[in-house]
């Protein structure tokens, strides 16, 4: 199994802020703090998941760790914020199961990866198409509370869609990496 190594990094330093900031957008929210505070915690979320693959990438500080640790801040920033939406309205329980199902099966595909040995793969376009789309939508759900319901629905409809299409992009991925893991230890016993 691939040894994930911890490395003082920025872009890890992003990732674990991104997740120490779930909390508090999470608290604000729910308790009514003026619309304004829950927003831009949420927005800064998105700026700092947008800078930490930016950073990693510019300044080559692409860590194991990091392709791991990000899709986990962003996984549990999402499946937060889309449980705090919930509550609030209780018609966005069908978004929540999609979203957990979701993740719950990528999850798994993971683990299944680096149980093969198959390194850690960075996010794919798809998946970063789908959590921008994300991060903009729920930060204008959060900003314009009294949207027009049909309006939001719409919106949230198509941040399911982008979720799902990157799922099955994902399912693509991890299938090709099984199967290139499964084809090279086929050589390697055959030499």
């Amino acid at each position: 199994m691939t040894r994930l190594e911890w490395k003082w990094t920025i872009p890890n330093i992003l990732s674990l802020f991104r997740l120490a900031l779930i909390p508090a957008v999470v608290a604000t929210y729910l308790t009514d703090q003026p619309i304004w505070i829950p927003a831009v915690l949420l927005g800064f979320s998105g700026l700092t998941d947008l800078f930490d693959g930016a950073i990693a990438r510019k300044f080559n500080q692409i860590s194991e760790i990091g392709k791991l640790l990000d899709p986990i801040a962003d996984k549990l920033t999402q499946i937060a914020v889309i449980f705090s939406l919930a509550v609030k309205t209780p018609s966005l329980w069908w978004l929540v199961a999609v979203i957990g199902i979701k993740e719950i099966l990528q999850g798994i595909g993971g683990l299944l990866l680096l149980r093969s040995d198959v390194k850690v793969h960075a996010a794919e376009w798809f998946g970063k198409v789908a959590t921008a789309l994300f991060y903009v939508v729920m930060v204008a759900i959060v900003v314009f509370p009294d949207m027009p319901t049909t309006f939001m629905y719409v919106l949230i409809a198509v941040v399911a869609v982008a979720m799902i299409a990157a799922f099955f992009g994902y399912l693509a991925t991890f299938r090709r990496l099984r199967n290139e893991a499964i084809n090279s230890k086929v050589k390697e016993s055959i030499q």
